[in-house]
C-alpha cells in the first residue's frame, strides 16, 4: 500500500498529506518503504507534515532516522526543531545526545524544553555542573537549578524570558538564591512584568541587593496598580530599617490594601518622629482590626503622651484585643494616664459618640466614662 500513500502525498490538501503520515504502521512489522516516506515527508512545504513524518520517523526506530533528526534540530522551524527533538528521545540512540545538550543552550525556552526531555528520556547524567544546571531550568526545575550557583544565572534569566508566567515566576524566584550580580538588571526588568506575581518574585529576588538602581525600582514598586506588588515592595523596604523611605511609605498609610497598610506601620514604628506618631495614630481608627492592633501597640512604644486622648478613644474598640493593646500602650506611656488632661479630653469626645453608637459600645463607653469621671472626682480637693 505505500504506492498509495505515495500518490496520495502528492494531495495539495496539507491536511491529506499529514494523515497519510499518521496512518503508517511503523511498529516492527512496518513497510519497507515507509522509512523513505518519511524521508520525502521531511521536505513538505508544510510544517505539520513535516512535524508528523519527524515523529514518524521516532516511532519507526529506523537507525537511519537519527541522522535525519538530528539535521532538524539546527532548521528554522520551531515546530519541527521540537518534533526532532522529541522523536530523538523516543529512539533511544546515545547518537543524538551531543546535539540535543547543544540544544538545551537555545534562545526558545521551548526549544530547551523539548531537548531536556529528550534528553532525560536517553538517562543522560550533566557532565559539568553548568550542564546540570541547563537540564534543570529545560526540564522546569528552576528552584534545583539555583543549588548549582553561579552556573545556574544564565539558564535561570534566560527563563525570565518564558511565554508563560509561571515559568517566568519560578526562575524569578530561583535567582532569589543566587548571589551573581548578573541577575540584577533581569531581575529589576521582571520586576515590571506583564503578570504581578512574576512583578511580585523578582521584588522579593531583589530583597539583598543595595544598589540605587534596585531601590528606585523597589519605590516605584510601592505604586503599582496590584496590592499584592505593592506589599512585596514594602516588605522589601521595610527590612532595610532606612528612614529615607519613611516619606514614600507616608503614601501607603490610606493604601487600599490591609496588608499594605500593616506593613506601613510595621515600618513606620521603627522611627521617632512627631509626624510618623501623628500618622500612626490615624490608622487607630482603621476599619481592618490587624492595623488597628499594630498601630495601637506602635503608638505604646512610641512613649509620647501626644496619642493618649486616641488610645482612651481606642477602649471601646469592637475588639476585645485591641482594647487590651490600647490599655498596655497607655500604661506603657503613662501609668496615670486617666489622671491626664488628655483623657478628659478624649471623655468628651466619648459622650459624643453616645447617640450614634451601637448598644453594646454604648455600654462601653458608659463604663469608660464612670472611670473616668471617677478618677476626676477623686483629684478633687476635699472641701
Amino acid at each position: 500500500m505505500i504506492w498509495w500513500q505515495h500518490l496520495k502525498l502528492r494531495s495539495k490538501d496539507p491536511h491529506v498529506r499529514r494523515k497519510v503520515i499518521e496512518s503508517l504502521q511503523l511498529d516492527q512489522d512496518a513497510d519497507p518503504g515507509a522509512f523513505a516516506l518519511l524521508e520525502q515527508s521531511l521536505k513538505d512545504e508544510d510544517v505539520q507534515v513535516r512535524c508528523a513524518a519527524a515523529r514518524g520517523l521516532g516511532e519507526l526506530k529506523d537507525d537511519r532516522s537519527t541522522a535525519l533528526l538530528i539535521e532538524l534540530l539546527s532548521g528554522s522551524n520551531q515546530d519541527t526543531r521540537q518534533a526532532a527533538a522529541t522523536a530523538l528521545g523516543h529512539l533511544g540512540n546515545a547518537g543524538a545526545v551531543d546535539p540535543l545538550t547543544q540544544m538545551l543552550r537555545a534562545v526558545s525556552p521551548q526549544d530547551r524544553a523539548s531537548a531536556g526531555a529528550a534528553l532525560r528520556s536517553l538517562g543522560w547524567v550533566p557532565a559539568t555542573t553548568e550542564e546540570q544546571a541547563l537540564f534543570e531550568v529545560a526540564i522546569g526545575n528552576s528552584r534545583a537549578a539555583a543549588f548549582r550557583g553561579e552556573a545556574a544565572v544564565d539558564p535561570l534569566v534566560s527563563e525570565l524570558k518564558h511565554d508563560t508566567s509561571f515559568a517566568r515566576r519560578s526562575a524569578a524566584e530561583a535567582l532569589g538564591g543566587v548571589h551573581d550580580p548578573r541577575r540584577i538588571r533581569p531581575l529589576m526588568t521582571a520586576a515590571t512584568d506583564a503578570d504581578p506575581t512574576v512583578r511580585v518574585s523578582a521584588i522579593h529576588a531583589l530583597a539583598t541587593e543595595d544598589g540605587q538602581s534596585v531601590v528606585n525600582t523597589l519605590l516605584r514598586a510601592l505604586r503599582d496598580h496590584e496590592g499584592c506588588v505593592r506589599l512585596a515592595a514594602a516588605q522589601v523596604l521595610a527590612k532595610r530599617d532606612n528612614p529615607d523611605f519613611v516619606p514614600h511609605f507616608f503614601g501607603l498609610l490610606e493604601d487600599g490594601n490591609f496588608e499594605v497598610r500593616l506593613a506601613t506601620v510595621q515600618y513606620l514604628s521603627r522611627f521617632a518622629h512627631p509626624q510618623i506618631t501623628e500618622a500612626l495614630l490615624t490608622l487607630i481608627n482603621d476599619r481592618d482590626s490587624d492595623v488597628r492592633l499594630a498601630a495601637a501597640n506602635a503608638l505604646g512604644a512610641s512613649g509620647d503622651p501626644a496619642v493618649i486622648e486616641g488610645l482612651v478613644v481606642a477602649l471601646v474598640d469592637e475588639e476585645r484585643t485591641i482594647r487590651h493593646a490600647a490599655e498596655q500602650a497607655l500604661n506603657q506611656i503613662d501609668p496615670n494616664w486617666p489622671h491626664s488632661e488628655a483623657a478628659r479630653r478624649a471623655g468628651t469626645r466619648l459622650e459624643s459618640l453616645l447617640d450614634t453608637s451601637p448598644t453594646w459600645v454604648r455600654s462601653a463607653i458608659q463604663q469608660l466614662l464612670t472611670r473616668l469621671h471617677g478618677t476626676a472626682e477623686n483629684l478633687e480637693p476635699a472641701e
